[in-house]
């Protein structure tokens, strides 16, 4: 840094210009009429922007903008308020969209939509005006085209916010017209007084005034205003001899052309800087030149000397009118710049006429407001952009001073608050001292280059590789939130694949854009390493990432090219428009501050008053704690990036272990982890006294803990606040709330080193106490690394964050929104908290300190929420933990476990953790290990802890009200997961809590849910004995008969005959010959007449049991057409267990008694044993010699079948032997 580069007060935040979701961007083409009288028709279309397949030249086309800029609409109330601008595709494509930071809190539509306007020639330069009205919510754009067609597009405001509004007739709101001078002469610049005003610079050097009657005329009336009488005449239109002029693109310009136009306060004259170096007023009523002199104001001979020097006609801004008065009956002031002499002038303006005396005052003739770009950026060489005077509310007095300034491809941004008006001694100290500069942030490629998680900037020893996984790193590297845009890696892919494949390269590869990039980076590895060893390949892969990501860099880098600088007045906000970026400029934290001018809070010297009076902190002002943060911030970074790793890696090793160890161990297994003694040399040890400025054992513990007070939130006294946070201003949040994030972590880490290297130094002072400061650090950390990790994590179950997304997000279709690619990319952090953003009570007029204070307010709201006091970090945590569980974000959330506390609620969370992702054994454990006092609500309210409502209303009641209730509420969890092993188990469990005198509705349930759990889990025994425990028979009956058929099912009929079936026994018998008489198919179905013979039998009712054999072998004889088949013995071992079953008795009882079956009104050619008739019942004694007769036909029928010899006869009847 040079001496004199300014005070660093400022940061960029970069925003992505990107669509907000697919389908949001609508592009019309505009109508045209060519030089034959063929006409361009308008066309509407709505599209989804695909980036993949886009190669440079269309990435080039689509992204980048050669011209842009932002129009702030004049109220405040308004919305949508602020409009970004960009000119793409050669000049040929406006696109504008609404770049808002919040909205009202009612507002049911955000203004997310973009549009693109297809005209059909190039625009301008300089050509482009944007203007809105009081009573119409419409923005207008004038544009002029190299066709010399003037475009008026009167786009309503619903057009960003609703879809459906722009399908209307684009030539309602599309005007075009040929102004007639525009006809002879070119359109240098166009400017918008207002709807129905516009001022055009003509190549000529007259000024053309178009106004309308009607905002929605097309007809303009056409008045000029120029230096002499020539410009309507040929000599005007053609270049005449000795005339001087300069070249811009493919015109010639005239030395008395306007480049700067405005209209006085007053309305009455039109106020110009021109080529030749002069300040021409026109009176509007009379059509005069009223006033003309240089624009400094100087002698004949000066004057001359600087108008033979035209000024370059690409010059962005010369003149700025400010609206506040002065002594003298001064009405406004006009500044004005001399880019010659690069000279700024402020102009008090009693009148724009000649006739008015002293009408133009100098504010300060004795002193040349030269800004010292020179010093600032070290060159010699500059050129002004734009700039603007931003005074105060009480004149001139704190007046701001914005300016961007360019050196070749360098631009950087300047402020300085100062008072022109102001004794010459000390304007003169302000001026050259008090000048600040605005640093361009994280994300540029040189910011890249310092961010320690980028792989490219890192030395990987081969060895290393094994160890790290260097695809991981680079994925989320190149896919954190923010840093690059989804076009930017897609076109870097292709190119790659192209320089891999060639001018070949036609196939694309399916599957998500991180798919595709690791495919690509693995196939190509493979290709340059071969077959070689895995060490080699490991190499190959990282120099395939290395070469990605030097494509990545070369698009990323032309993203930033900065295109202009605006300002917000009703926001007081500066903005930078760059190609493929907008920056909202936002003023550095206190500690950034400190850090970001370091030599100067390090130097012996006084820091700058700019810098002292962005410092309110006590700590922050202290010189003994900006020197430690700067020492210790110089001390880490001298230290090698291996030991930076090792450092990060044991410190989330100890936040997150759960031992009681001492704060003193902690410190010393850290110390010796990292090994940093051994590290460590004399030249560090020696740096860093000198950063200090004193001797170490001078610090105390004070001085610690001041600078970790100056990185906490400090609140203001603020109004209640009620917004709702727009699309970019919760990119800005995010982007502000990252840096944030990732300073104060490396602040820490910082101020960690520091202790671990003092603890073991002797003779430190008896103030210093290691071990409170390093208590202090890691409590800090906590927080730290929890908001980091919500930060960089995206989800794929996006949550609405206000009202009107809440709308937009259901306009999607189901399918989508339960998708894994949900069309909108989302962080944690800003789904979980993006709701209350727009609630943070923030005082006013912060200006520049708005987006700071905003997004460290959300930050430290997260843990600190203003209604609740009593919050703590394990109850924050625990709520994140809710909500990733309530989004469905099984894998976030159980990543994000390891930074739960050892809570009862938290071991309950990751119960719902290990469920949801099929881990019931470990969901069974913690559901277990709080049991006791969830149950009884020791200390706990689950209303009050389940913040994200995860359990039903319902289902809290089962919380502290017992065990019992507790494990029939766990059961149910596993009861929706289908895991019915597990939910027998606290089935069980609730069981055996009960104490007698519970609730028997509670218990049936339980009995119940165990038996259907045991049922599906195939526990028989289990269910049995839940059954039996019923006192409701029909539910007995009815659990018995699902328990019979399950069994059954399963092959379990041993077992269930082995079961006691106390009571039950009829009813088993009942059950089952229920489901012999239901059984439709013999052959095929379940035996249910065999496993109620057997059951028949074990029971000692053999007469019962031939009968339901003999009910059997019936049905066998008219359904079966196995009986054909001599092989088939099915009715023979009928037989034979009737016989057998028979025989078990008594002679007397010896028989049973059975329906016969009796044909009636059928000729006997239909009988059968296939498609029989139906038949009438009629019981009959069947005796045990009847069977065995009939057993002996069956024998002789079966083995006349095998002889060959057939019967054509019903098969019941006697057989005739052939």
């Amino acid at each position: 840094m040079v001496r004199n580069a300014g005070t660093c007060l400022y940061k960029e935040a970069r925003l992505n210009i990107e669509p907000a979701f697919p389908g949001s961007t609508i592009a019309f083409t505009l109508p045209a009429t060519n030089s034959i009288g063929f006409g361009t028709r308008a066309k509407r279309t709505v599209y989804d922007e695909t980036d993949a397949g886009k190669d440079d030249e269309a990435f080039t086309k689509r992204h980048l903008a050669s011209d842009g800029s932002m129009y702030f609409r004049r109220r405040r109330s308004t919305y949508p308020h602020s409009f970004l601008w960009r000119l793409l595709d050669g000049r040929k494509t406006l696109e504008i969209q609404a770049v808002d930071l919040e909205h009202d809190e009612r507002g049911a539509y955000e203004a997310n939509l973009t549009l693109l306007m297809h005209f059909p020639s190039p625009l301008r330069p300089f050509c482009v005006a944007l203007a809105d009205e009081d009573d119409r919510n419409i923005i207008t754009v004038f544009a002029i085209t190299t066709n010399d067609e003037l475009y008026t597009l009167s786009i309503p405001c619903g057009f960003f916010s609703k879809e459906s509004a722009s399908d209307i007739d684009i030539e309602h709101w599309c005007k075009r017209t040929t102004p007639s001078l525009l006809q002879t002469n070119v359109a240098y610049r166009l400017v918008a007084v207002g709807v129905d005003q516009l001022l055009v610079s003509l190549h000529n050097g007259s000024i053309l005034r178009l106004s309308r009657d009607n905002r929605d005329d097309t007809i303009w009336t056409e008045a000029t205003f120029q230096q002499t009488n020539w410009s309507m005449t040929l000599r005007g239109v053609l270049p005449w001899k000795g005339q001087s002029t300069v070249r811009y693109g493919h015109t010639d310009l005239t030395a008395s052309t306007a480049m700067n136009m405005v209209l006085s306060p007053d309305g009455g004259h039109i106020i110009s800087v021109c080529l030749d170096h002069t300040l021409r007023i026109f009176n509007l009523q009379s059509g005069k030149l009223t006033r003309q002199h240089d624009l400094l104001d100087l002698n004949n001979d000066a004057q001359e000397r600087n108008q033979s020097h035209l000024l370059g006609p690409s010059q962005s801004t010369l003149m700025q009118v400010v609206s506040i008065s002065g002594p003298g009956d001064i009405a406004y002031f006009l500044v004005v710049y001399s880019p010659i002499q690069h000279e700024f002038k402020f102009y008090g303006v009693r009148s724009a006429d000649d006739d008015v005396p002293q009408a133009f005052a100098d504010l300060q003739s004795e002193f040349s407001f030269v800004p010292p770009i020179d010093d600032l950026m070290n060159v010699t060489g500059w050129t002004l952009e734009e700039f603007y005077i931003v005074p105060s509310g009480s004149g001139w007095k704190g007046t701001e001073f914005w300016l961007r300034a360019r050196s070749g491809p360098s631009s950087r941004v300047y402020s300085i608050t100062f008072d022109p008006s102001d004794e010459i001694e000390r304007l003169e100290r302000v001026w050259k001292n008090d000048w600040t500069t605005v640093e361009s942030g994280p994300l540029t490629v040189e910011g890249l280059k310092k961010d320690p998680e980028n792989p490219g900037e890192q030395e990987w020893d081969p060895s290393e590789l094994f160890q790290v996984d260097i695809t991981e790193k680079w994925l989320d590297f190149l896919f954190a939130p923010g840093r690059f845009t989804n076009a930017t890696l897609e076109t870097a892919l292709l190119v790659l694949r192209k320089g891999h494949r060639g001018d070949r390269y036609t196939s694309r590869l399916r599957g998500s854009l991180k798919d595709r990039l690791c495919a690509t980076i693995a196939e190509a590895a493979q290709k340059h390493s071969g077959a070689e060893s895995t060490k080699s390949h490991e190499l190959a892969i990282a120099e395939q990432w290395d070469a990605y990501y030097g494509v990545v860099k070369d698009l990323h880098k032309r993203r930033g090219e900065s295109l202009s600088l605006v300002y917000d007045p009703v926001s007081d906000l500066p903005w930078l428009v760059l190609s493929d970026y907008v920056s909202a400029v936002r003023k550095c934290s206190e500690p950034e501050a400190i850090l970001s001018n370091s030599v100067f809070m390090n130097s012996r010297r006084r820091p700058s008053a700019p810098l002292r009076r962005a410092l309110h902190k006590p700590e922050a002002k202290s010189p003994e704690v900006c020197q430690l943060l700067n020492a210790a911030a110089s001390f880490r970074q001298r230290l090698s990036p291996s030991f930076q790793q090792d450092l990060k890696r044991y410190l989330h090793a100890d936040l997150l272990q759960s031992r009681s160890i001492t704060v003193v161990d902690r410190m010393e297994q850290m110390e010796a982890d990292c090994d940093l003694s051994a590290i460590l040399t004399d030249d560090d040890i020696a740096s860093l006294v000198e950063d200090l400025g004193t001797d170490i054992r001078h610090l105390n513990t004070g001085v610690f803990q001041g600078a970790l007070r100056t990185l906490k939130f400090e609140k203001q006294n603020a109004p209640p606040r009620a917004k709702q946070t727009a699309r970019y201003g919760l990119k800005a949040l995010l982007r502000v709330s990252s840096e944030t994030l990732d300073f104060n972590y490396e602040r820490l880490l910082d101020l960690l080193v520091l202790i671990l290297f003092m603890q073991f130094e002797e003779d430190l002072s008896e103030d210093f106490d290691p071990t409170i400061v390093f208590y202090d650090l890691i409590n800090e950390f906590k927080d730290w690394v929890v908001l980091q990790w919500i930060a960089t994590t995206v989800w794929s179950h996006q949550a609405p964050t206000g009202t009107a997304s809440t709308r937009w997000m259901k306009e999607f279709d189901d399918a989508s929104r339960t998708s894994s690619q949900f069309p909108i990319t989302q962080t944690a952090l800003e789904g979980m908290f993006g709701y209350t953003a727009g609630s943070i009570d923030i005082p006013g007029k912060l200006k520049t300190g708005f987006l700071t204070y905003w997004s460290q307010g959300w930050l430290s709201s997260t843990f600190s929420p203003p209604d609740q006091p009593n919050y703590s970090f394990d109850l924050a945590v625990e709520d994140m933990m809710g909500r990733l569980l309530f989004q469905k974000e099984y894998g976030l959330a159980k990543d994000f476990s390891q930074f739960l506390p050892e809570s009862n609620w938290a071991t309950y969370l990751k119960g719902r953790t290990h469920l949801a992702l099929g881990e019931n054994h470990l969901a069974s454990l913690c559901f277990q290990k709080p049991a006791y006092n969830l149950a009884l609500g020791i200390g706990f309210d689950v209303s009050m802890a389940d913040t994200a409502h995860l359990v039903p209303e319902l289902e809290q009641e089962k919380f502290s009200e017992g065990l019992p209730k507790y494990y029939s509420h766990v059961l149910g969890l596993f009861e929706q997961a289908k895991a019915y092993s597990y939910m027998s188990d606290f089935a069980r469990l609730g069981l055996n809590s009960m104490m007698g005198s519970e609730d028997q509705e509670l218990k049936s349930d339980l009995l119940q849910r165990l038996f259907t759990s045991s049922i599906q889990s195939s526990r028989f025994e289990e269910a049995y004995t839940a059954l039996t425990r019923y006192s409701d028979s029909a539910l007995k009956h009815s659990s018995l008969k699902s328990l019979i058929t399950a069994m059954i099912a399963q092959s379990q009929t041993a077992t269930l005959l082995k079961f006691p079936l106390v009571g039950l026994v009829e009813e088993m018998d009942t059950i089952l010959s229920d489901l012999c008489k239901t059984t439709l198919n013999m052959g095929s179905g379940p035996p249910y007449h065999q496993i109620l013979y057997s059951f028949r039998v074990s029971r000692g009712n053999f007469r019962g049991a031939a009968t339901i054999l003999h009910e059997r072998l019936q049905r066998l004889k008219s359904t079966s057409s196995k009986i054909h088949d001599p092989a088939d013995e099915s009715l023979i071992q009928c037989y034979l267990m009737i016989i057998n079953a028979l025989s078990s008795v008594s002679q007397e009882d010896a028989y049973i008694l059975a329906d016969q079956r009796i044909d009636e009104g059928l000729p006997q050619f239909l009988h059968g044993p296939i498609g029989t008739a139906k038949k009438l019942l009629k019981r009959h004694i069947v005796t045990l010699d009847t069977l065995r007769r009939e057993y002996q036909a069956e024998l002789d029928r079966v083995a006349a079948i095998e002889n060959g010899h057939f019967a054509f006869m019903d098969p019941t009847d006697e057989m005739d032997i052939l």
